[in-house]
């Protein structure tokens, strides 16, 4: 059977659940000082995509059914609205650099529901 319906619950639910892990990825690279080396790209680097990863993977592992396009398609439009509500999205390499980066937290994010899908056993039952 084809899946064709987007779950717009848990598109939401998964921005939820990236926000929470980022909180607590930031928190985490805090205590143990890796953000204080003066080095602000691993914050982009290193806790990005370890959110979009582990918030795919929670979406995909809690949540009923096949749902592995939510996840991705929520961690796109978070990064995207980043990049909106960011002052300077108007300079014309930003546009690209925000685009490129909505695209990555995608693919991302993707392989995190399929991990989490996969530990969930939605594909044997499906």
């Amino acid at each position: 059977m084809s899946r064709t319906l987007l779950h717009w619950k848990w598109i939401l639910l998964s921005i939820g659940i990236f926000l929470i892990v980022q909180l607590f990825l930031s928190m985490v690279f805090g205590v143990f000082g890796v953000l204080t080396l003066g080095i602000g790209f691993v914050l982009f680097v290193v806790v990005k995509p370890l959110t979009f990863f582990g918030g795919g993977f929670l979406s995909g592992l809690f949540s009923k059914g096949v749902t592995i396009l939510e996840p991705a398609i929520g961690a796109a439009l978070i990064t995207l609205l980043g990049g909106v509500f960011d002052a300077r999205w108007l300079l014309p390499h930003r546009l690209s650099w925000t685009m490129g980066s909505s695209i990555v937290a995608f693919v991302v994010a993707l392989f995190g529901a399929f991990l989490g899908e996969k530990a969930q056993g939605s594909f044997e039952r499906e």
